[in-house]
């Protein structure tokens, strides 16, 4: 099972991808005529833009930063059609591309601003720190690396810079280096949840649950509001089975920021302390927020299938296997309703369904194999009991040993 964490802006156990967010500060600054200076990286003054090219510049940072990213290209572009050399308009249309996920061509005005080579001090190591942004989301992740290390030459108190370089390390699995990343960033600001928070994720992966724990609770200290941190300390709570207090975060949690993966995680927490009315309905709950959490459909259809409730049960592990076509679990679940619903036939296809996504299954062998025995394949259900045996199954080798005579393997 791969945990799931949430970091700033996200049987019965989920199987949903970690995953980290980026966080881009880039500095939008209104300058006039008059404050426009020669920058530090020149030997020789900059001439500054006309009034009209500052105009254009001042209008599209003025739709920056009311959200109307089109519009402000629009008048950047007006800028460069004046002035080829303004490197800050690139770094701002840069900006503006990147928050409408064109990030190609907004790596390409990063490139041709740091090209030009007539960026400040500070605006340079925002530019290169920018286009790591960038480059992660192009998933290029050593090249964006890159950028963040020059960034962190410039100015290394940029804490941001450590924080986005530790996520990129951690993704390399590199979590040694991604600590001591972390570890810098809280040097530079002891109060941000959010690094405390990072930090209990890395040291949780690490087996550090001590650690981890008191991280996410200096985490939620510094900010009584902080889901994320509640989210992740339940995480770990669950893994160590303290199950009381993995529900009592969730439900911090899901009152903080409702969402359906927090609901699925304290529905798992809930049938652990045996409140399967609660678990059903928080899985419909995180069904009605994400009708795309295949996890709740398979989680909740187990329950059903614990009711007695077969048709609704089967009806949600249909809905599972439409959202998450391979998912060996979900055919198998499915499998032994359609066995309580005497659909042999349908039983025996979905065991082989869930072999054909994941060969080594012995559940999905032995349970086969019996499906075959008892439909009077007895000769495909030895053959399939006894490769479940290979696997490791015991229940299977027991099995044999009563109906498959000499045909048993020893194990």
């Amino acid at each position: 099972m791969k945990k799931t964490f949430i970091l700033i802006v996200l049987s019965l156990l989920a199987n949903i991808n970690f995953s980290h967010g980026y966080t881009n500060t880039h500095t939008e600054t209104v300058i006039s005529v008059n404050a426009y200076q020669s920058v530090v990286t020149n030997t020789t003054p900059v001439k500054p833009p006309d009034s009209l090219v500052l105009n254009y510049y001042a209008n599209g940072l003025a739709k920056n930063n009311s959200g109307d990213y089109v519009e402000a290209i629009g008048w950047f572009n007006k800028a460069l059609k004046l002035d080829s050399n303004f490197a800050l308009a690139y770094l701002n249309r840069a900006f503006a591309k990147n928050k409408l996920l064109d990030y190609k061509s907004a790596l390409r005005d990063y490139d041709y601003a740091l090209k030009l080579k007539k960026l400040s001090w500070e605006e340079s190591y925002e530019a290169y720190y920018n286009r790591g942004i960038t480059l992660a989301s192009l998933q290029n992740l050593q090249a964006a690396l890159a950028n963040f290390n020059v960034a962190i030459r410039l100015n290394p108190r940029y804490a941001d810079a450590y924080f986005n370089r530790s996520i990129l390390k951690g993704m390399n699995g590199d979590y040694i280096g991604e600590l001591e990343d972390i570890d810098r960033v809280i040097a530079l600001k002891p109060d941000d949840p959010k690094a405390y928070n990072s930090r209990g994720i890395v040291n949780s992966i690490m087996g550090k649950t001590t650690q981890a724990i008191t991280d996410y609770n200096q985490a939620i200290a510094l900010d009584k509001d902080y889901g994320d941190a509640y989210f992740n300390r339940g995480m770990l709570y669950y893994d160590i089975k303290d199950y009381r207090n993995s529900l009592n975060d969730f439900s911090k949690a899901s009152q903080i920021k409702p969402d359906g993966e927090i609901f699925l995680r304290r529905g798992n927490s809930k049938v652990r302390l045996n409140d399967m009315k609660g678990a059903f309905d928080d899985y419909t709950q995180a069904i009605n927020l994400q009708p795309a959490n295949y996890v709740a459909y398979l989680n909740r259809g187990k329950l059903k299938y614990d009711l007695k409730d077969y048709e609704s049960a089967l009806e949600d592990l249909s809905k599972c296997i439409e959202l998450k076509g391979d998912s060996p679990q979900a055919y198998v679940e499915r499998a032994q309703i359609k066995n309580k619903l005497e659909d042999r036939k349908g039983e025996i296809d979905d065991y082989s369904m869930a072999i054909e996504y994941k060969p080594d299954y012995e559940l999905a062998y032995f349970k086969r194999g019996i499906a075959k025995y008892e439909t009077g394949d007895k000769s495909g259900g030895c053959e399939d009991l006894n490769q479940a045996v290979k696997f490791g199954s015991d229940e299977a080798y027991y099995y044999m040993i009563e109906h498959c005579g000499s045909k048993a393997q020893n194990k």
